[in-house]
């Protein structure tokens, strides 16, 4: 890899928090020709150069849509990444001109936002699920465009944790260290740096033994706030400073860092629900077995196995109901309306309100998707205010 593109992968790493956004269109991967497969993704410049370094020897057209820099499950659950999305990206790009097949390979994790079967109206396009992880995508390809049950679940493994510890880490540590370098000198701020990598570090490292939802995640980052002190307090020891002063600041800074972490670390992972999203009202899958036709959609796009299909009773069940991270993914794609969101308070949000309407910032559905009705009030949410 030469230097700018280290430069820029070490960019988007750390800013990947933030949309960057690459020029969307057809990109062809090696020397594609008619019969080779057309995968969609998205307009975001991280997602793009893994796809192509995975990709790299094989032949196959890439369909970036318009996300507006944003990555696939983020914009796909945000309204950034419809069908209409797809839709403009197949009639833009010339890609019908350039391939025999009317076949379109959909990353799994925008199955929140993409409806297959309003892509087949418009265009023809018939579609299929890949996997969750773009790192699949040559076996899958290799075994003939069929996922299984692996590429189906969403992983995040340690040098992922550790990319998005960056990502909460680096920032917060030079805003730290130079605002307690104005505070106590440069040997705190320097103690202040060191800290909050280390512990941040820690934190993900660690994720997959922490509560980081509920009540009892204070204790989690109570805990690692206590560690990032004790770091801190042996850097101003290394440093012959070990000043009540300067110990008092580590203390601080690192209690600070865990507070900026707990804003929505859980959000920032594939494995819990987002802490803004379900802030004091968690909602639970809800499946009406009259409704269900057995057509397994839903199984095909849920990241986290929370359903699977019952061969005895012809139905859905829903196996690991804890684990549901509310992507709204299975109502989206459930054929019969069989699924829904229902809250503790009896309330029940139906497949309708799902798929018109996409989460902002904050977790309220207020982003409406263009060509549907909405079925809740404008200003309305999942959320109470």
């Amino acid at each position: 890899m030469s230097l700018p593109a280290t430069v820029s992968a070490l960019r988007d790493t750390v800013l990947r928090m933030f949309p960057h956004r690459a020029v969307p269109g057809l990109i062809p991967v090696g020397t594609p020709g008619p019969d080779s497969p057309v995968l969609l993704t998205c307009s975001f410049t991280l997602t793009l150069r893994r796809l192509q370094r995975v990709l790299a020897g094989r032949n196959v057209w890439l369909l970036a849509a318009d996300t507006h820099g944003i990555n696939v499950w983020c914009a796909a659950g945000g309204g950034y990444l419809t069908h209409h999305e797809v839709i403009a990206a197949i009639r833009s790009t010339g890609i019908e001109e350039l391939v025999d097949h009317r076949e379109l390979i959909l990353p799994q994790l925008a199955a929140t936002g993409v409806e297959p079967r309003r892509v087949r109206q418009a265009t023809g396009w018939e579609s299929r699920w890949g996997p969750a992880r773009l790192e699949d995508l040559p076996a899958y390809l290799d075994r003939g465009r069929r996922t299984t049950r692996r590429d189906r679940r969403m992983r995040f493994p340690l040098w992922e944790r550790l990319e998005m510890a960056s990502m909460w880490a680096v920032w917060t540590a030079l805003g730290g260290g130079a605002l307690f370098a104005l505070l106590g000198g440069w040997r705190t701020g320097v103690g202040v740096v060191i800290s909050v990598l280390l512990t941040v570090g820690a934190v993900f490292a660690a994720l997959p033994r922490l509560v980081v939802t509920g009540h009892r995640r204070w204790l989690t980052y109570g805990a690692f706030a206590i560690l990032g002190t004790g770091i801190g307090a042996a850097v101003m020891l290394l440093l012959g400073a070990p000043t009540p002063r300067n110990l008092a600041l580590q203390a601080v800074a690192s209690v600070l860092a865990m507070a900026v972490l707990s804003i929505d670390l859980a959000g920032t992972t594939p494995w819990y629900p987002s802490t803004i999203n379900t802030f004091r009202n968690f909602a639970h899958i809800d499946l009406e077995p009259e409704r269900c036709t057995f057509a397994g959609d839903c199984v095909q796009v849920c990241p986290a196995e929370v359903l699977r299909l019952d061969g005895p009773t012809r139905k859905v069940v829903i196996a690991r109901p804890d684990a549901c991270l509310q992507c709204g993914a299975c109502i989206v794609q459930c054929p019969s309306d069989a699924l829904r969101f229902r809250y503790p308070d009896g309330r029940i949000i139906p497949p309708a309100a799902i798929r018109s309407t996409r989460m902002n910032m904050l977790g309220r559905r207020t982003v409406t998707v263009e060509g549907h009705d909405p079925a809740v009030t404008p200003g309305s949410s999942d959320t109470p205010a």
